[in-house]
């Protein structure tokens, strides 16, 4: 049952550009397929006959990608060679063919898949695994390459542009006309000395009508990172076909949202650790391509620089992200794999040579990621707003939310993402009950629905003392549809010990969680927690509570992967204090 209260509210939270964008979509999709005009061979036209790409910038860069991923390669080769057979994975979830030459993209095995699935596979994105896997150009048999162009064909034949009315938001959604941009550019970047004439030809006038075709179709109605994407797509379409109209307009998108999508502290404002890996990539690749033709963009390498600062500040002990806000492993590079990548191109990180405002060491204030202890037994505070209003599609309500790693190894966890389709285990994640927060009674302190849409905020008060190694987040709730409430959670450390204070104002139910990391189990030892691996590793002590219990809750690392967990739930009725000590107990 649709929730309209949300929708709207999601809604009306919009900017005027990215309404003006939905209004332009839902007009071309509904008009242009209608017209006794073939859009298609409009574009077709548009492609300069015989023309040379310019080859060697996308090469030396995907030469950085390559030597950043290097530990991966064999993995990647192993996926090509799946791909060339006809096996193909995203998100966990596999479609098979009977040999690679018979992928078809309108196959019922691809569309029975998500969408999430499908657009990564309208993207070519298994053609990624064949350009990341071979340092070595001449190792992709002739076998290979005769598949890739089998795909090649398929999708120039059968995908027109405007053949139906679904046209912008399925095959020609311009988030799945990057990744073809991105995959096939590299592609014939690095392996054309490899590549017949004609086959070159192909892919050649694929790549230059994307481009057109995304020039004319940039995602404002969707804003954040597909913004982001879109203006990568340019600047690579922009270098490879020498258009300079192109670069400047994924230039002018890049300086756009370096300013209106970045905080001080160089963190991406969707606060979700994997899109900001994502986007920094893309900040990364646009700086190396535009100054390899001599047009660098001093926002952009900026802008680059501290959302690599920001990756340095936010890395955990064990060099992994944080499962925070629609974040997993396996669908980014990894983290140290960006950092080297950042070497790699001539980025190395803004040094910030003020202390922080915030007055903790690697605090990062404007995001609103707090670090609270030392060395490998560390907390991550997760202590802002639950989403920037007008892009809330990947935000997961966690006020206070807090991650713990002990011994370098992560403990305390989020829950990560299962799937984008809205459901069950979707609302589950982005849930409070799904993060090591309070909740009051059954409701969240803001609206939730479908896959995406989210409505309302806390407007958080953060104040930290870093003589005391202190954070202290205060909000409120109210409003339409939401619980009235106040919280203020105080966490205080001291050598290995972290001290959680709530003190909640309600007349609902209460209930404070620890979400355990499925390597570990929990066991009662009188009123103690003790949480152990092969030995004792934590120990929980509750207090003012008038109940523990233990659960048993999903944890979504990856796409498509579940996994069991302990979840210890703390409960008390009504308004007072519920306190926790969490303590180290492995030296």
């Amino acid at each position: 049952m649709t929730d309209y209260l949300t929708l709207v509210g999601t809604a009306l939270n919009k900017q005027p550009r990215q309404l003006l964008g939905i209004g332009r979509r839902i007009v071309k999709s509904n008009v242009l397929p209608r017209l006794p005009v073939d859009i298609d061979s409009r574009y077709e036209k548009q492609i300069p006959d015989n023309f040379e790409p310019e080859i060697e910038p996308l090469r030396s860069n995907t030469e950085a990608l390559q030597a950043s991923t290097i530990e991966r390669r064999e993995q990647y080769r192993e996926n090509a060679r799946k791909a060339a057979d006809g096996e193909i994975t995203f998100l966990n979830e596999t479609v098979t063919f009977s040999n690679g030459e018979s992928v078809a993209m309108d196959a019922p095995q691809i569309l029975n898949q998500s969408l999430h699935w499908q657009l990564k596979c309208w993207g070519f994105e298994h053609l990624e695994w064949a350009w990341l896997g071979y340092g070595d150009k001449q190792e992709l048999s002739d076998e290979t390459i005769a598949v890739h162009r089998t795909w090649m064909d398929e999708w120039r034949e059968n995908y027109p542009i405007a053949a139906d009315t679904d046209y912008l938001r399925r095959y020609w959604m311009p988030h799945s006309v990057c990744l073809r941009i991105l995959n096939w550019a590299r592609y014939d970047a690095l392996f054309h000395e490899r590549l017949d004439f004609e086959f070159k030809k192909q892919i050649r006038e694929f790549i230059y009508k994307h481009g057109a075709f995304l020039s004319d179709n940039v995602e404002h109605g969707v804003g954040g990172n597909h913004l982001i994407e879109n203006a990568a797509a340019l600047v690579i379409a922009g270098v490879y076909a020498d258009e300079r109209s192109w670069r400047k307009q994924g230039t002018r998108l890049f300086e756009r949202a370096a300013t209106e999508q970045f905080f001080d502290d160089g963190g991406h404002f969707e606060r979700s650790p994997m899109y900001h890996l994502i986007v920094c990539q893309r900040y990364l690749t646009a700086h190396s391509l535009l100054s390899a033709v001599d047009e660098r963009s001093k926002i952009v390498q900026q802008c680059a620089s501290e959302a690599v600062r920001f990756l340095r500040k936010l890395r955990p002990p064990d060099g992994c992200i944080p499962l925070l806000n629609d974040s997993v492993f396996g669908e980014a590079l990894k983290l140290d794999e960006c950092l080297r990548y950042a070497e790699e191109v001539g980025v190395r990180g803004a040094v910030n040579t003020e202390s922080s405002s915030a007055g903790l060491p690697d605090s990062m204030p404007e995001s609103g990621f707090y670090w609270l202890g030392h060395d490998d037994n560390r907390m991550l505070v997760a202590a802002h707003e639950i989403a920037v209003p007008h892009i809330p599609a990947h935000a997961h309500v966690h006020p206070g939310q807090f991650c713990l790693w002990v011994q370098g190894e992560r403990v305390l966890t989020d829950t990560g993402v299962y799937e984008y389709a809205a459901g069950d285990r979707r609302q589950y994640v982005r849930d409070i009950a799904s993060h090591n927060t309070v909740q009051v009674g059954e409701r969240n302190p803001v609206r939730l629905a479908s896959s995406f849409w989210l409505w309302g905020q806390i407007n958080p008060v953060v104040n930290v003392e870093e003589q005391e190694n202190t954070l202290r987040m205060t909000y409120n709730v109210d409003g339409i549809g939401r619980p009235s409430y106040s919280h203020e959670r105080t966490i205080t450390m001291s050598g290995k010990t972290w001290r959680v204070m709530d003190e909640l104002s309600c007349n609902k139910s209460v209930y404070s969680r620890l979400h355990i990391h499925p390597a570990y189990e929990t066991a009662r030892d009188g009123n103690k927690i003790i949480v152990s691996g092969e030995v004792p590793i934590l120990q929980i002590e509750p207090q003012n509570c008038e109940g523990v219990r233990t659960e048993t809750t999903p944890y979504y690392p990856e796409f498509g992967k579940y996994l069991d967990r302990d979840v210890i739930v703390l409960e008390r009725d009504g308004s007072g204090t519920i306190n926790m000590k969490i303590r180290v107990v492995r030296d």
